[in-house]
């Protein structure tokens, strides 16, 4: 997923690529780390258009995957979809380096910069973290998931447990018994 910068014209250039999940470390190491996996090839498209002496682009990453719900365990399909607009420049721009170790502002357009080296750029790096942003914090089968007891282990979207009953509607009802045994300790001691 490279491009030697020569290649690009000036009026830009549309690449499309189509890779295993496997080709990219950080993707195999998060499949691995969450428990779900790819299902089938990253479909990348990206235009690359030289702008005075970045390049900027464009592109979107798609992908299916199978995730497990973070409620109840039950593997989803989910397809990821990711828009992104990145920069890539071969320097840094003179106006970053200050002279005499004067402090320096940095504007918000380079601050998103991607720096490269030599005659060609890869995007491997950047689409791998593409795809990390467009990965779901907390998959769910549905917003209305009700989850797994946390007691029995049941799936509260298929059935009702009897620990369901047991249980109290707050979190901290174990402390009013905690209270009324601490006052009692404390009325008895001289």
């Amino acid at each position: 997923m490279k491009i030697q910068i020569q290649h690009i014209p000036a009026e830009g250039i549309t690449l499309t690529y189509s890779k295993a999940a496997k080709e990219f470390p950080v993707l195999t190491a998060l499949m691995k780390e969450e428990g779900g996996c790819f299902q089938g090839p990253l479909i990348i498209k990206l235009a690359v258009v030289p702008e005075r002496e970045l390049f900027k682009v464009s592109g979107v990453v798609e992908v299916d995957v199978q995730l497990d719900c973070s409620r109840c365990l039950k593997q989803i399909q989910d397809r990821l979809s990711r828009r992104f607009t990145l920069r890539f420049s071969k320097e840094i721009p003179q106006d970053l380096h200050g002279g005499d170790n004067e402090e320096v502002e940095l504007t918000a357009e380079q601050i998103g910069l991607i720096f490269f080296r030599g005659e060609e750029i890869d995007f491997k790096d950047a689409v791998q973290e593409q795809v990390v942003l467009a990965m779901p914090f907390k998959p769910l089968c549905n917003e209305a998931c009700k989850g797994l007891c946390p007691h029995c282990g049941t799936d509260l979207n298929v059935e009702s447990c009897a620990c369901t009953s047991e249980r109290s509607g707050s979190p901290f009802a174990v402390l009013k018994d905690w209270r009324a045994s601490t006052e009692g300790k404390r009325k008895t001691k001289p």
